[in-house]
Protein backbone atom coordinates (compact mmCIF):
# COMPACT_ATOMS: atom_id res chain seq x y z
CA UNK A 1 0.00 0.00 0.00
CA UNK A 2 2.81 2.50 0.54
CA UNK A 3 1.59 3.58 3.33
CA UNK A 4 4.36 6.24 5.40
CA UNK A 5 6.10 4.37 7.61
CA UNK A 6 5.81 7.69 10.14
CA UNK A 7 2.74 6.69 11.29
CA UNK A 8 3.94 4.59 13.67
CA UNK A 9 5.92 7.05 15.34
CA UNK A 10 2.23 9.37 16.03
CA UNK A 11 1.05 9.54 19.57
CA UNK A 12 -2.13 8.10 18.88
CA UNK A 13 -0.40 5.20 17.36
CA UNK A 14 1.74 4.60 20.65
CA UNK A 15 -0.89 4.82 23.00
CA UNK A 16 -2.83 2.48 21.26
CA UNK A 17 -0.20 -0.35 20.87
CA UNK A 18 0.35 0.10 24.80
CA UNK A 19 -2.71 -0.04 25.29
CA UNK A 20 -4.22 -3.18 22.77
CA UNK A 21 -6.38 -0.46 20.97
CA UNK A 22 -6.51 -2.29 17.54
CA UNK A 23 -8.90 0.04 15.81
CA UNK A 24 -7.31 3.12 16.53
CA UNK A 25 -4.04 1.14 15.01
CA UNK A 26 -5.98 0.47 11.65
CA UNK A 27 -7.46 3.75 11.52
CA UNK A 28 -4.55 5.71 12.28
CA UNK A 29 -2.65 3.39 9.11
CA UNK A 30 -5.72 3.56 6.59
CA UNK A 31 -5.45 7.53 6.85
CA UNK A 32 -1.91 7.43 6.66
CA UNK A 33 -2.40 5.68 3.70
CA UNK A 34 -4.95 8.47 2.00
CA UNK A 35 -7.62 5.88 2.07
CA UNK A 36 -11.22 6.94 2.47
CA UNK A 37 -13.46 4.33 4.79
CA UNK A 38 -14.75 3.13 1.52
CA UNK A 39 -12.05 2.78 -0.87
CA UNK A 40 -10.16 0.75 2.60
CA UNK A 41 -13.67 -1.36 2.76
CA UNK A 42 -13.18 -2.42 -0.54
CA UNK A 43 -9.78 -3.86 -0.19
CA UNK A 44 -10.58 -5.55 2.79
CA UNK A 45 -13.87 -6.59 2.14
CA UNK A 46 -16.51 -4.76 4.87
CA UNK A 47 -18.76 -1.83 4.12
CA UNK A 48 -17.80 1.92 4.65
CA UNK A 49 -19.82 1.65 7.67
CA UNK A 50 -18.90 -1.65 9.02
CA UNK A 51 -14.40 -0.36 9.15
CA UNK A 52 -16.03 2.39 10.78
CA UNK A 53 -17.55 0.62 13.73
CA UNK A 54 -14.21 -1.64 14.25
CA UNK A 55 -12.01 1.92 14.08
CA UNK A 56 -14.28 3.10 16.51
CA UNK A 57 -14.16 0.13 19.04
CA UNK A 58 -17.75 -0.72 18.46
CA UNK A 59 -17.30 -3.73 16.87
CA UNK A 60 -13.96 -5.59 18.50
CA UNK A 61 -11.14 -7.13 16.41
CA UNK A 62 -10.60 -10.49 18.39
CA UNK A 63 -10.08 -13.05 15.43
CA UNK A 64 -6.65 -13.80 14.74
CA UNK A 65 -7.38 -14.21 11.29
CA UNK A 66 -9.06 -11.10 10.81
CA UNK A 67 -6.04 -9.36 12.72
CA UNK A 68 -3.21 -11.17 9.96
CA UNK A 69 -5.18 -10.08 7.31
CA UNK A 70 -5.85 -6.79 8.05
CA UNK A 71 -2.22 -6.31 9.08
CA UNK A 72 -1.35 -7.73 5.73
CA UNK A 73 -3.66 -5.21 3.89
CA UNK A 74 -3.12 -2.55 5.78
CA UNK A 75 0.71 -3.30 5.97
CA UNK A 76 1.04 -3.05 9.83
CA UNK A 77 3.39 -4.92 11.20
CA UNK A 78 1.70 -7.87 13.42
CA UNK A 79 3.58 -6.88 16.63
CA UNK A 80 1.25 -4.27 16.78
CA UNK A 81 -1.98 -6.39 16.81
CA UNK A 82 -0.31 -8.39 19.46
CA UNK A 83 0.48 -11.43 16.32
CA UNK A 84 3.58 -13.46 16.27
CA UNK A 85 6.08 -11.47 13.97
CA UNK A 86 9.61 -10.56 12.74
CA UNK A 87 10.27 -7.46 15.84
CA UNK A 88 10.65 -4.90 13.48
CA UNK A 89 12.42 -2.22 14.31
CA UNK A 90 8.94 0.68 14.50
CA UNK A 91 7.50 -1.89 16.94
CA UNK A 92 10.78 -2.06 19.32
CA UNK A 93 10.65 1.68 19.47
CA UNK A 94 7.41 1.75 20.60
CA UNK A 95 8.23 -1.59 23.12
CA UNK A 96 8.69 1.59 25.85
CA UNK A 97 4.97 1.81 26.45
CA UNK A 98 3.28 5.46 27.83
CA UNK A 99 2.78 3.44 31.01
CA UNK A 100 6.56 3.01 31.55
CA UNK A 101 7.43 6.49 29.97
CA UNK A 102 4.85 7.92 32.63
CA UNK A 103 6.36 6.12 35.45
CA UNK A 104 2.80 4.25 35.98
CA UNK A 105 1.09 0.52 35.69
CA UNK A 106 -1.29 -0.30 33.62
CA UNK A 107 -4.69 -0.37 35.10
CA UNK A 108 -7.82 -0.33 33.50
CA UNK A 109 -9.88 2.01 34.98
CA UNK A 110 -13.76 2.74 34.41
CA UNK A 111 -14.24 6.21 32.63
CA UNK A 112 -10.94 6.22 31.52
CA UNK A 113 -9.05 5.76 27.88
CA UNK A 114 -9.63 2.75 26.08
CA UNK A 115 -11.63 1.08 28.66
CA UNK A 116 -14.33 3.80 27.88
CA UNK A 117 -16.92 0.74 26.26
CA UNK A 118 -16.61 -0.47 30.00
CA UNK A 119 -17.19 3.16 31.28
CA UNK A 120 -19.07 2.62 34.87
CA UNK A 121 -21.46 5.50 35.14
CA UNK A 122 -20.63 7.55 38.51
CA UNK A 123 -19.15 5.22 39.85
CA UNK A 124 -21.79 2.65 40.28
CA UNK A 125 -20.71 -0.99 39.68
CA UNK A 126 -22.39 -2.82 36.60
CA UNK A 127 -24.19 0.00 34.80
CA UNK A 128 -22.64 -0.41 30.89
CA UNK A 129 -23.38 1.95 28.55
CA UNK A 130 -25.04 1.53 25.28
CA UNK A 131 -23.26 1.55 21.85
CA UNK A 132 -23.93 4.16 19.54
CA UNK A 133 -24.72 3.23 16.20
CA UNK A 134 -22.16 3.99 13.21
CA UNK A 135 -24.29 4.33 10.77
CA UNK A 136 -23.21 7.37 8.44
CA UNK A 137 -26.85 9.09 9.12
CA UNK A 138 -26.84 8.56 13.02
CA UNK A 139 -26.12 10.34 15.80
CA UNK A 140 -22.27 9.00 15.17
CA UNK A 141 -22.14 10.62 11.77
CA UNK A 142 -20.98 14.37 13.09
CA UNK A 143 -18.44 12.64 15.71
CA UNK A 144 -17.48 10.50 13.02
CA UNK A 145 -16.65 13.62 10.56
CA UNK A 146 -14.88 15.80 13.64
CA UNK A 147 -12.28 12.66 13.97
CA UNK A 148 -11.60 11.62 10.56
CA UNK A 149 -11.32 15.15 9.34
CA UNK A 150 -8.82 15.96 12.50
CA UNK A 151 -6.96 12.86 11.00
CA UNK A 152 -6.61 14.42 8.11
CA UNK A 153 -5.05 17.54 9.70
CA UNK A 154 -3.07 15.79 11.64
CA UNK A 155 -1.14 13.76 9.83
CA UNK A 156 -0.72 16.48 7.23
CA UNK A 157 -3.63 15.01 4.80
CA UNK A 158 -5.84 17.63 4.68
CA UNK A 159 -6.10 20.09 1.95
CA UNK A 160 -3.60 23.66 2.18
CA UNK A 161 -6.04 26.60 2.38
CA UNK A 162 -6.30 28.59 -0.64
CA UNK A 163 -4.20 31.71 -0.85
CA UNK A 164 -1.90 33.39 2.07
CA UNK A 165 -3.33 33.02 5.62
CA UNK A 166 -2.70 35.49 8.36
CA UNK A 167 -2.72 35.58 12.06
CA UNK A 168 -5.68 37.93 12.29
CA UNK A 169 -7.87 35.54 9.75
CA UNK A 170 -7.10 32.83 11.93
CA UNK A 171 -8.05 33.89 15.20
CA UNK A 172 -11.41 35.56 13.57
CA UNK A 173 -12.29 31.86 12.50
CA UNK A 174 -10.95 30.67 15.83
CA UNK A 175 -13.28 32.81 17.97
CA UNK A 176 -16.28 31.30 15.67
CA UNK A 177 -15.19 27.86 16.23
CA UNK A 178 -14.74 28.36 20.54
CA UNK A 179 -18.52 29.84 20.10
CA UNK A 180 -19.85 26.88 18.42
CA UNK A 181 -18.16 25.43 21.21
CA UNK A 182 -19.14 26.98 24.00
CA UNK A 183 -22.66 27.07 22.21
CA UNK A 184 -22.68 22.87 21.97
CA UNK A 185 -22.54 23.15 18.26
CA UNK A 186 -21.00 19.89 17.19
CA UNK A 187 -22.21 19.80 13.91
CA UNK A 188 -21.41 22.75 12.56
CA UNK A 189 -17.89 22.78 14.36
CA UNK A 190 -17.66 19.58 12.82
CA UNK A 191 -17.36 21.28 9.39
CA UNK A 192 -14.81 23.79 10.69
CA UNK A 193 -12.21 22.49 12.80
CA UNK A 194 -10.19 20.90 10.25
CA UNK A 195 -9.81 23.52 8.43
CA UNK A 196 -8.87 25.98 11.20
CA UNK A 197 -6.16 23.29 12.19
CA UNK A 198 -4.37 23.49 8.25
CA UNK A 199 -5.07 27.70 8.35
CA UNK A 200 -3.84 28.04 11.46
CA UNK A 201 -0.77 25.76 10.62
CA UNK A 202 -0.35 27.36 7.45
CA UNK A 203 0.22 30.93 9.04
CA UNK A 204 2.50 29.96 11.51
CA UNK A 205 4.75 28.56 8.65
CA UNK A 206 4.35 31.71 6.73
CA UNK A 207 5.16 34.22 9.73
CA UNK A 208 7.85 36.34 9.66
CA UNK A 209 10.25 36.46 12.17
CA UNK A 210 8.20 39.31 14.52
CA UNK A 211 4.48 37.52 13.69
CA UNK A 212 6.08 34.12 15.17
CA UNK A 213 5.00 33.94 18.51
CA UNK A 214 1.80 35.54 17.54
CA UNK A 215 1.33 33.06 14.89
CA UNK A 216 2.08 30.03 17.95
CA UNK A 217 -0.01 31.24 20.12
CA UNK A 218 -2.96 31.11 17.64
CA UNK A 219 -1.94 27.68 16.46
CA UNK A 220 -1.57 26.73 20.24
CA UNK A 221 -5.18 27.79 20.76
CA UNK A 222 -6.54 26.07 17.57
CA UNK A 223 -5.14 22.43 18.97
CA UNK A 224 -6.12 23.82 22.36
CA UNK A 225 -9.61 23.41 21.02
CA UNK A 226 -9.04 20.39 18.82
CA UNK A 227 -8.17 18.71 22.12
CA UNK A 228 -11.47 19.31 24.02
CA UNK A 229 -13.64 18.39 20.83
CA UNK A 230 -12.00 15.21 20.71
CA UNK A 231 -11.63 14.37 24.74
CA UNK A 232 -15.79 15.15 24.79
CA UNK A 233 -15.87 12.58 21.96
CA UNK A 234 -13.73 9.54 23.82
CA UNK A 235 -11.30 10.21 21.17
CA UNK A 236 -8.13 9.72 23.52
CA UNK A 237 -5.43 8.65 21.01
CA UNK A 238 -6.53 11.52 19.03
CA UNK A 239 -6.67 13.69 22.07
CA UNK A 240 -2.98 12.80 22.72
CA UNK A 241 -1.87 13.56 19.38
CA UNK A 242 -3.55 17.38 19.12
CA UNK A 243 -2.16 17.96 23.27
CA UNK A 244 1.16 17.04 22.10
CA UNK A 245 1.15 19.71 19.02
CA UNK A 246 -0.37 21.98 21.59
CA UNK A 247 2.91 21.41 23.44
CA UNK A 248 5.47 22.04 20.90
CA UNK A 249 3.58 25.20 19.81
CA UNK A 250 3.24 26.84 23.16
CA UNK A 251 6.91 26.57 23.73
CA UNK A 252 7.49 28.25 20.76
CA UNK A 253 4.48 31.09 22.03
CA UNK A 254 6.41 31.49 25.06
CA UNK A 255 3.26 32.94 27.04
CA UNK A 256 2.89 31.76 30.65
CA UNK A 257 -0.85 32.15 30.96
CA UNK A 258 -1.27 29.92 27.25
CA UNK A 259 1.86 27.44 29.03
CA UNK A 260 -0.94 27.19 31.70
CA UNK A 261 -3.67 26.36 29.44
CA UNK A 262 -1.94 23.99 27.77
CA UNK A 263 -0.56 22.18 31.02
CA UNK A 264 -4.08 21.95 32.32
CA UNK A 265 -5.36 20.14 29.00
CA UNK A 266 -2.55 17.72 29.18
CA UNK A 267 -3.19 16.52 33.04
CA UNK A 268 -6.50 15.74 31.12
CA UNK A 269 -5.70 13.68 28.20
CA UNK A 270 -3.33 12.34 30.67
CA UNK A 271 -5.96 11.22 33.58
CA UNK A 272 -8.05 10.13 30.63
CA UNK A 273 -5.07 7.53 29.27
CA UNK A 274 -4.68 5.83 32.95
CA UNK A 275 -2.39 8.33 34.18
CA UNK A 276 -4.33 10.02 37.33
CA UNK A 277 -0.95 10.45 39.41
CA UNK A 278 0.83 11.93 36.90
CA UNK A 279 -2.21 14.35 35.58
CA UNK A 280 -2.50 15.68 39.05
CA UNK A 281 0.99 16.50 39.29
CA UNK A 282 0.89 18.18 36.41
CA UNK A 283 -1.83 20.29 36.86
CA UNK A 284 -0.34 21.08 39.94
CA UNK A 285 3.26 21.32 39.14
CA UNK A 286 1.83 24.10 36.73
CA UNK A 287 0.14 26.31 39.36
CA UNK A 288 2.90 26.47 41.22
CA UNK A 289 4.84 27.46 38.14
CA UNK A 290 2.38 30.13 37.12
CA UNK A 291 2.31 31.39 41.00
CA UNK A 292 6.14 31.62 41.09
CA UNK A 293 6.61 33.13 37.87
CA UNK A 294 4.20 36.16 37.90
CA UNK A 295 3.48 36.33 41.27
CA UNK A 296 -0.42 35.72 40.18
CA UNK A 297 -1.21 39.73 39.97
CA UNK A 298 -3.43 39.79 37.02
CA UNK A 299 -6.94 38.16 37.14
CA UNK A 300 -6.15 36.13 34.07
CA UNK A 301 -3.25 34.74 35.84
CA UNK A 302 -5.43 33.94 39.13
CA UNK A 303 -8.16 32.56 36.86
CA UNK A 304 -5.45 29.99 35.30
CA UNK A 305 -4.09 29.42 38.83
CA UNK A 306 -7.66 27.94 40.13
CA UNK A 307 -8.86 26.25 36.75
CA UNK A 308 -5.38 24.31 37.22
CA UNK A 309 -5.96 23.51 40.86
CA UNK A 310 -9.82 23.02 39.83
CA UNK A 311 -8.77 20.30 37.46
CA UNK A 312 -6.53 18.73 39.73
CA UNK A 313 -9.07 18.69 42.43
CA UNK A 314 -11.60 16.59 39.95
CA UNK A 315 -8.21 14.41 39.11
CA UNK A 316 -7.56 13.94 42.64
CA UNK A 317 -11.46 12.52 43.09
CA UNK A 318 -11.03 10.24 40.38
CA UNK A 319 -8.39 8.34 42.32
CA UNK A 320 -10.64 8.54 45.87
CA UNK A 321 -8.37 11.07 47.22
CA UNK A 322 -11.12 12.91 48.96
CA UNK A 323 -9.15 15.39 51.57
CA UNK A 324 -6.81 15.84 48.59
CA UNK A 325 -9.51 16.56 46.49
CA UNK A 326 -11.15 18.99 48.50
CA UNK A 327 -8.51 20.81 49.73
CA UNK A 328 -7.14 21.48 46.18
CA UNK A 329 -10.95 22.69 45.55
CA UNK A 330 -10.58 25.27 48.82
CA UNK A 331 -7.27 26.46 47.03
CA UNK A 332 -8.74 26.98 44.02
CA UNK A 333 -12.06 28.53 45.32
CA UNK A 334 -9.74 31.07 47.08
CA UNK A 335 -8.22 32.06 43.84
CA UNK A 336 -11.68 32.87 42.44
CA UNK A 337 -12.54 35.14 45.39
CA UNK A 338 -9.50 37.43 43.78
CA UNK A 339 -10.96 37.42 40.48
CA UNK A 340 -13.43 39.86 38.86
CA UNK A 341 -16.79 38.34 37.47
CA UNK A 342 -16.49 37.12 33.91
CA UNK A 343 -12.92 36.88 34.47
CA UNK A 344 -12.75 32.90 33.32
CA UNK A 345 -13.08 31.82 36.44
CA UNK A 346 -15.16 33.03 39.28
CA UNK A 347 -16.79 31.37 42.48
CA UNK A 348 -19.34 30.01 40.25
CA UNK A 349 -17.47 27.59 38.42
CA UNK A 350 -16.09 26.24 41.76
CA UNK A 351 -19.71 25.72 42.74
CA UNK A 352 -19.74 23.37 39.36
CA UNK A 353 -16.67 21.54 40.33
CA UNK A 354 -17.69 20.78 43.66
CA UNK A 355 -21.06 19.14 42.22
CA UNK A 356 -18.88 16.78 39.72
CA UNK A 357 -16.20 16.21 42.77
CA UNK A 358 -19.33 14.79 45.10
CA UNK A 359 -20.48 12.97 42.25
CA UNK A 360 -17.29 11.11 41.35
CA UNK A 361 -16.31 10.52 45.00
CA UNK A 362 -19.67 8.81 44.86
CA UNK A 363 -21.25 11.29 47.62
CA UNK A 364 -24.34 11.35 45.29
CA UNK A 365 -26.49 13.19 47.40
CA UNK A 366 -24.35 16.19 48.26
CA UNK A 367 -23.90 16.49 44.79
CA UNK A 368 -27.10 17.21 44.61
CA UNK A 369 -27.10 19.59 47.27
CA UNK A 370 -24.22 21.36 45.60
CA UNK A 371 -26.72 21.37 42.32
CA UNK A 372 -30.05 22.92 44.12
CA UNK A 373 -27.61 25.86 45.42
CA UNK A 374 -26.97 26.68 41.71
CA UNK A 375 -28.78 28.03 39.07
CA UNK A 376 -27.84 26.32 35.99
CA UNK A 377 -28.87 30.03 34.58
CA UNK A 378 -25.52 32.01 36.52
CA UNK A 379 -23.58 29.58 34.70
CA UNK A 380 -21.36 31.35 31.79
CA UNK A 381 -22.09 29.32 28.38
CA UNK A 382 -24.12 26.65 27.38
CA UNK A 383 -21.34 24.25 26.89
CA UNK A 384 -21.44 24.93 31.17
CA UNK A 385 -24.81 24.60 31.41
CA UNK A 386 -24.60 21.17 29.75
CA UNK A 387 -21.63 19.80 32.53
CA UNK A 388 -23.97 20.95 35.12
CA UNK A 389 -27.22 19.26 34.02
CA UNK A 390 -24.80 16.28 33.16
CA UNK A 391 -23.75 16.07 36.47
CA UNK A 392 -26.97 16.15 37.93
CA UNK A 393 -28.38 13.25 35.99
CA UNK A 394 -25.63 10.65 36.83
CA UNK A 395 -25.84 12.20 40.59
CA UNK A 396 -29.50 11.48 40.85
CA UNK A 397 -29.05 8.09 38.66
CA UNK A 398 -26.70 7.08 41.37
CA UNK A 399 -29.31 7.50 44.08
CA UNK A 400 -31.83 5.50 42.03
CA UNK A 401 -34.03 8.41 41.35
CA UNK A 402 -34.15 7.22 37.93
CA UNK A 403 -37.31 9.76 36.89
CA UNK A 404 -35.46 12.75 38.39
CA UNK A 405 -32.20 11.78 36.36
CA UNK A 406 -34.62 11.77 33.18
CA UNK A 407 -35.55 14.99 34.00
CA UNK A 408 -32.10 16.16 34.35
CA UNK A 409 -31.39 14.22 31.02
CA UNK A 410 -34.65 16.35 29.42
CA UNK A 411 -33.37 19.48 30.76
CA UNK A 412 -29.50 18.72 29.22
CA UNK A 413 -31.56 18.17 25.76
CA UNK A 414 -33.06 21.45 26.25
CA UNK A 415 -30.29 23.17 27.39
CA UNK A 416 -27.93 21.93 24.49
CA UNK A 417 -29.12 19.07 22.00
CA UNK A 418 -26.24 17.72 19.91
CA UNK A 419 -25.11 17.72 23.43
CA UNK A 420 -27.50 14.85 24.15
CA UNK A 421 -27.02 13.77 21.01
CA UNK A 422 -23.47 13.40 20.29
CA UNK A 423 -22.20 13.36 23.37
CA UNK A 424 -21.41 9.46 24.87
CA UNK A 425 -22.35 10.31 29.03
CA UNK A 426 -25.91 11.15 27.25
CA UNK A 427 -25.85 7.82 25.50
CA UNK A 428 -24.20 5.55 28.23
CA UNK A 429 -27.45 7.13 30.66
CA UNK A 430 -29.86 6.49 28.35
CA UNK A 431 -29.12 3.18 27.93
CA UNK A 432 -28.96 2.50 31.75
CA UNK A 433 -32.41 4.39 32.55
CA UNK A 434 -33.77 2.06 29.30
CA UNK A 435 -32.19 -0.99 31.29
CA UNK A 436 -33.56 0.06 34.55
CA UNK A 437 -37.11 0.88 33.38
CA UNK A 438 -38.66 -2.35 32.95
CA UNK A 439 -42.42 -1.49 33.80
CA UNK A 440 -41.91 1.68 31.42
CA UNK A 441 -43.06 3.67 33.84
CA UNK A 442 -40.26 6.91 32.46
CA UNK A 443 -42.95 8.48 29.76
CA UNK A 444 -41.31 9.18 26.61
CA UNK A 445 -38.44 7.25 27.53
CA UNK A 446 -38.08 5.12 24.62
CA UNK A 447 -38.80 7.80 22.20
CA UNK A 448 -36.32 9.59 23.45
CA UNK A 449 -33.92 7.12 23.05
CA UNK A 450 -34.71 6.77 19.56
CA UNK A 451 -34.00 9.90 18.70
CA UNK A 452 -31.01 9.90 20.18
CA UNK A 453 -29.93 6.80 18.19
CA UNK A 454 -29.75 4.50 21.75
CA UNK A 455 -31.55 1.07 21.48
Amino acid sequence: MGADRRWYELPEARQAASTGDFGVLLRVARTAARLTLAEAGQRCGYSAATLSRIERGRQPLTDVTVLRRLAEIFDIPPELFGLAGGGSPTFNRLGGSLDRVHGEEPSREAGDGPVRRRDVLGGLAGLVGAAIPGTDDGPAAVPGRVVSSLEDALLGNAPPPTGPVGTASVRAALGTAWSDFHACRYARLSSRLSGLVSMATAARVTAGVDDRSTAASALTETYHLATQVLIKLHEDGMAWSAMDRSRQAAREADDPLLTAETERISAIVLRRSRHRARAEQTAVSAAQALDAGTGLTSVEQSCAYGRLLATAAYTAALSDRRDTAWELLAEADEASRRTEAGGGFAEVDVALYKISVARRLGDFGAAVEYARALRPDRLGNVERRARYWEDVALALFGRGAHAQAYRALLAAEQTAPQEVRYRPWAQQLTGALLSADRRQALPGLRSFAARTGVT
